[in-house]
């Protein structure tokens, strides 16, 4: 089973205070996305996706037979315009699609090949909220079965902690203004809310194997990707085959975070 999972950055529109009617980066990311020719796709921040496209909007567009989305339903997130959303693609039969509430927000759990996949966009802001989010994903979560958690969780990882650090030296010292960014940062350097998914029996499919933030659509000019918050979490009972972050012209152009790829066998 190959898997992608990425935070496609305010659904693809310019902003999210676009008004447009569909998302002005939409033919890239079609384009790419069939390309990849994944058996799963995962996507974090589709925001006005529920507004813009129906289901059989999408599985027109990207290609995939099946399709799930919704709303994140984060009651902060609504007063500030943005509730932004989850949306899952795939060509796989599927047992079932689940919207599953994780503390504040909801999330998506698709439960495919016999295994279960859960979709997650966890809060940009506080540690302690995203550890609540993690804990109330963890009641969702059947002992035995195989398992996948993926997303955007915006955390940093213990194991990375040393060169995010240093990443973020480098961004402060390009412009003073991300300096506003330090307490979100600040937050994420806890790296709290990974530890507790390995100390649950999960292993990290994306260590050591590269940074997923930012591209080049991120407003200030760096030399590539200095942080990583999109992960790849499974059970022992899953197989990792391979996994990558995609980069690449293409990519540089459609999201400030890149896309992450997994190769998985599921049993014998």
């Amino acid at each position: 089973m190959k898997i992608i999972s990425w935070n496609i950055l305010s659904g693809g529109f310019k902003e999210y205070g676009s008004t447009a009617k569909s998302p002005e980066r939409l033919e890239g990311m079609t384009k790419v996305i069939r390309e990849i020719d994944a058996d799963f796709v995962s996507l974090v921040d589709t925001h006005r996706w529920t507004e813009v496209f129906r289901e059989d909007d999408l599985r027109r567009l990207f290609g995939y037979k099946n399709v799930y989305m919704v709303n994140l339903e984060d009651e902060r997130l609504k007063v500030k315009g943005h509730d932004n959303g989850v949306t899952v693609m795939t060509r796989l039969p599927v047992e079932k699609f689940e919207t599953i509430r994780i503390f504040n927000r909801n999330a998506i759990r698709t439960s495919v090949e016999g295994v279960d996949i859960f979709t997650t966009y966890l809060d940009d802001l506080s540690e302690d909220t995203r550890l609540k989010q993690v804990g109330a994903l963890f009641e969702k979560v059947e002992a035995k079965r195989p398992v996948i958690i993926t997303g955007d969780l915006n955390s940093f990882d213990q194991d990375d902690l040393m060169g995010a650090k240093t990443g973020l030296k480098i961004l402060y010292s390009f412009n003073a203004n991300a300096r506003s960014m330090e307490p979100v940062t600040n937050e994420m350097a806890r790296a709290e809310v990974t530890k507790l998914i390995k100390e649950n029996g999960f292993r990290d499919m994306g260590k050591g194997k590269g940074n997923t933030i930012p591209s080049k659509l991120f407003p200030i000019k760096l030399n590539g990707p200095m942080l990583r918050v999109d992960y790849g979490f499974c059970t022992p009972n899953i197989k990792v085959e391979s996994f990558e972050v995609l980069r690449g012209e293409e990519f540089d152009k459609l999201s400030d975070h890149f896309p992450i790829m997994m190769s998985v066998k599921i049993g014998d």
